[in-house]
């Protein structure tokens, strides 16, 4: 049985809380998903779910399983109590040379590892980058997420919509929305 004890985030489509186990005091984080946002459109959520069963790596925020109950998708994730990369990097400062090549490192091997699957993130961003215990940093939200690969027979497909943040965002995707 799960209690759920605070918000850790909030999204347009619900919220991220920390649940613990009362049975075993493990913590998860659970993505709260309510379909009534997605306007009941929740191929979007098992589209991020069945992407979430094929990740096996360090670097990306493990999978649980999830729970659907009336108008919410419950998705239980690794909880990382280091937070966001976002909230490591100071203002006009950024952070620690050594420390920021220790996270980059881990970026290129957890991309590396999607790319390799065929999974373009798309929404790529310090907020999407939680830091788990011992400084391991884990990609995460995967809402954006599509195959550019087929699984079954390799095709490739390029990808034309128009998505992620745009701050974050390459010059060259935001000249092709325009």
């Amino acid at each position: 049985m799960w209690q759920f004890t605070e918000t850790l985030g909030e999204g347009a489509y619900g919220e991220v809380v920390l649940a613990k186990n009362v049975n075993t005091n493990e913590f998860a984080a659970v993505k709260v998903i309510d379909i009534n946002r997605l306007k009941g459109n929740d191929v979007v959520i098992r589209k991020e779910i069945d992407l979430h069963k094929l990740f096996r790596h360090e670097n990306i925020i493990r999978f649980y399983g999830y729970k659907q109950q009336y108008s919410n998708y419950y998705l239980f994730l690794e909880y990382a109590a280091g937070g966001e990369l976002f909230d490591k990097i100071e203002p006009d400062v950024g952070m620690p040379e050594y420390l920021a090549q220790h996270y980059f490192k881990q970026v290129v091997a957890g991309m590396a590892y999607l790319h390799g699957l065929g999974v373009a993130h798309r929404d790529l961003k310090p907020e999407n980058l939680l830091i788990a215990n011992n400084n391991v940093l884990k990609i995460c939200d995967f809402g954006l997420a599509t195959l550019f690969r087929s699984q079954t027979t390799k095709d490739e497909r390029r990808l034309t919509t128009y998505c992620g943040t745009a701050p974050y965002s390459s010059p060259e995707v935001i000249f092709q929305s325009l």
